[in-house]
Formats: structure tokens, C-alpha cells, sequence
């Protein structure tokens, strides 16, 4: 995943051990019902908001723990498939008898800077403004 200041936030035991994995690109605190009947022991999603979050932990805690919650940056959580997708559209491209080259753009959209944290450590990421 590409570097952003938000990191990534994570709710749960870490050393649980994880077999099954739900996974969504972007917001996806709507998607909590179809985490718990999957019976996930992990969701993996970005934006997650302070309520939704807290009260799928609060339903968790009452059935086993899980899922356990990764919320990272809905920017990188959808860049990860531009490289395969870029990939599939040149190979159906070709097969339709085109030539293409595509390009996945290496700038970081995400629109945070940096992070503040409870001490003197300030991190930044530098974005690719070009």
C-alpha cells in the first residue's frame, strides 16, 4: 500500500489468529452485517466512522471478538488494484486487437499531510503534487 500520514488503525486481539478475511476498497462501515454473516475474523476497509466502528467492537466482544477491524486510507485501499487493472485492460484491449500502454499514476491523492500524535513526534508524508 502506498504511504499515507493516517496510517493504519487496527481493533482487536494482535496476536488472534485470523482465517477467514473480508476485504472492501473504500468506505465500507456499511458493510458490517455481511462481514458477521460471512463470519469473518477480519475486516479490512478504509473510513471507518468513530459509531459504526465502535458499536461492530461492541457486537464482536459479545460474540467471540471478531471481526477484528483494519481501517486504512480509502485512497490506498483503492490504488491497490490500478496496477492489476491496468494490466487486465491492456491484455482485453489487445485481445480486441488494439495496442495500448497504460500508466498508474504514482501521485498520492490521499488529502492528508501529516499526523499529529500525543507526544513531540509529528510524521509527515510528503505528497506528489505533479
Amino acid at each position: 500500500m502506498p504511504a499515507v500520514a493516517g496510517g493504519v488503525r487496527v481493533a482487536g486481539d494482535p496476536n488472534g489468529i485470523v482465517s477467514k478475511i473480508a476485504i472492501t476498497g473504500g468506505a465500507g462501515d456499511s458493510l458490517f452485517e455481511q462481514v458477521r454473516q460471512h463470519e469473518a475474523d477480519v475486516y479490512i476497509t478504509a473510513d471507518l466512522r468513530h459509531h459504526p466502528a465502535s458499536e461492530a467492537r461492541e457486537q464482536a466482544m459479545m460474540h467471540g471478538d471478531r471481526p477484528y477491524l483494519i481501517d486504512v486510507s480509502h485512497f490506498a485501499s483503492e490504488w491497490l488494484w490500478l496496477p492489476a487493472g491496468a494490466n487486465a485492460l491492456e491484455r482485453a484491449l489487445a485481445d480486441d486487437g488494439f495496442t495500448v500502454t497504460s500508466a498508474v499514476s504514482a501521485i498520492n491523492t490521499d488529502p492528508w499531510d501529516f499526523i499529529l500524535t500525543s507526544g513531540d513526534d509529528t510524521t509527515a508524508v510528503k505528497r506528489e503534487t505533479e
